[in-house]
């Protein structure tokens, strides 16, 4: 009995048979939110077989649902095949392989859809995995931004519900196949126009100890053109304002969590005098010295690690 990769579920797909022709299954998903124009997605998933019938399975990434599609599997260009290469071929087919592909979106995605786009049926082992069949073994399939900084839509949760909540089967499946193409619905409005993930740009500022009153969380007069400065120059939609107080490990941990975090509270007010939050959270946050950025061990490292930073987001 195959186990799954993680340990919970897997789904088989039929990749072939050995008594019919142009017999497969595929299996798609609605995507929760649109992709953006010319951003880049890490594919993964991991895929298995006891024939030999990996290197003919295809990504494909449609407008509009694959369950409708009323073209031939073989008139549709996958965006990626997958080929084992590298270690893969040293591996038995039957062992679960990471599949890894980086996509470019065009903007028009709403479906992605997974199996074997193979033009020519499969020819191998007449030995068949259930009943006449070939299958694929497939799990674990993550679509993700490759910028980190890239968040999913807001519409997301209740475009899942409604996903889950669509679950036709069987006979019922059928029939709706069959209404649809005959009445198809008003074509929805793009995912990438409608629900689009934002992007989270982080400005940032790194404040040295030298800006303060020594050993003490007065700002001195110096650090208001360099605080002024920062202000002028993220002025605008911001989603939040985090303000970090680091020190050195110099006294105990009591009084340098005190003096960092009442740092980050000084640098945190005077933002708030400069910048309108228009109900923009602001926060601060003291770390003593539990996040240095150098060694505590010489005077250089403890001098980069007493410092205040400041983390401002905002979306595209």
């Amino acid at each position: 009995m195959k186990i799954a990769f993680d340990g919970y579920r897997y789904v088989g797909l039929t990749a072939g048979s050995v008594n019919r022709k142009g017999v497969r299954n595929f299996i798609r998903t609605q995507l929760l939110c649109g992709l953006r124009k010319g951003s880049q997605y890490n594919v993964d998933f991991f895929v298995s077989a006891t024939s030999k019938v990996l290197d003919s399975i295809g990504i494909y990434f449609s407008p509009e649902d694959y369950l409708y599609e009323q073209r031939s599997y073989r008139d549709i260009q996958p965006a990626y095949w997958y080929v084992r290469s590298g270690a893969a071929l040293s591996q038995p087919s039957n062992k679960w392989q990471k599949v890894h592909y980086v996509y470019t979106a065009t903007g028009n995605e709403a479906y992605l859809t997974i199996g074997l786009f193979k033009r020519i049926d499969y020819t191998g082992s007449l030995k068949p995995d259930f009943q006449d069949e070939y299958l694929f073994l497939l799990d674990k399939v993550s679509l993700t931004p490759v910028n980190p900084n890239e968040k999913i839509c807001a519409e997301a949760e209740q475009e899942r519900w409604q996903i889950y909540s669509a679950d036709d089967r069987h006979q019922r499946l059928d029939k709706t196949i069959s209404n649809h193409l005959k009445n198809p619905p008003v074509p929805r409005p793009k995912l990438g126009l409608t629900r689009t993930p934002y992007v989270q740009h982080i400005d940032t500022l790194i404040i040295p100890d030298i800006y303060f009153i020594s050993a003490s969380y007065e700002l001195s007069k110096k650090s208001f053109d360099l605080l002024d400065s920062f202000a002028h120059k993220i002025s605008g939609v911001m989603d939040s304002v985090i303000v970090k107080g680091h020190t050195d490990s110099i006294g105990n941990l009591q009084y340098n969590q005190e003096l960092s975090q009442n740092r980050a509270v000084s640098v945190k007010q005077y933002l708030m005098t400069k910048l309108p939050s228009l109900g923009v959270p602001f926060i601060a946050r003291g770390y003593a010295f539990l996040e240095p950025i150098a060694s505590n061990k010489t005077s250089s490292g403890r001098k980069k690690n007493r410092r205040v930073e400041i983390y401002v987001y905002r979306r595209e």
